[in-house]
């Protein structure tokens, strides 16, 4: 992709992906404590769901190589990806899981959290966990674009 290309990128798909993470998390948060007592209360789980779908997408680009399917770090010249062990090591199986396949999820394993005030939770209740990660990778990325020899990377980063 072109400078142009890149920055169109960045300003509107990269971006509406983080809004929408941040706006969905902040939604769940709102309807976790307000504690309704709705099981299932549907838009707590559309929150949910916005969330859980707009991080797999970050994710995937902060810690991908570009693929067939999707942009990676990489298509902004940067030469290692923005690390997440959370992600990685905890979070991937369990979000992959819950997002691509229908599966029995009765028994699914609590799993490390953003949080050391709670260590470990269900993955049902772990949307501001998601938007915490993603905060924090995307500034890593913008630093990451703001330290490149490339002048139109370094602007990017600034966006």
């Amino acid at each position: 992709m072109s400078a142009a290309e890149l920055k169109n990128y960045l300003e509107t798909d990269l971006a509406n992906e983080l809004h929408w993470v941040l706006r969905a998390a902040t939604e769940w948060h709102a309807h976790k404590h307000m504690n309704l007592g709705i099981d299932g209360y549907s838009v707590q789980v559309y929150a949910m769901d916005s969330t859980f779908l707009h991080s797999r997408a970050l994710f995937e680009f902060f810690t991908r190589k570009t693929q067939g399917n999707f942009y990676g770090y990489d298509a902004y010249g940067l030469t290692s990806e923005i690390r997440s062990s959370l992600y990685d090591r905890h979070w991937i199986g369990p979000l992959h899981a819950r997002l691509m396949h229908a599966q029995e999820r009765s028994k699914t394993a609590d799993v490390k959290s953003f949080d050391p005030a709670e260590p470990k939770k269900h993955i049902k209740n772990m949307p501001v966990d998601f938007a915490m990660e993603i905060v924090r990778m995307w500034h890593e990325f913008a630093s990451a674009l703001q330290s490149s020899a490339d002048e139109n990377m370094k602007d990017l980063g600034v966006c």
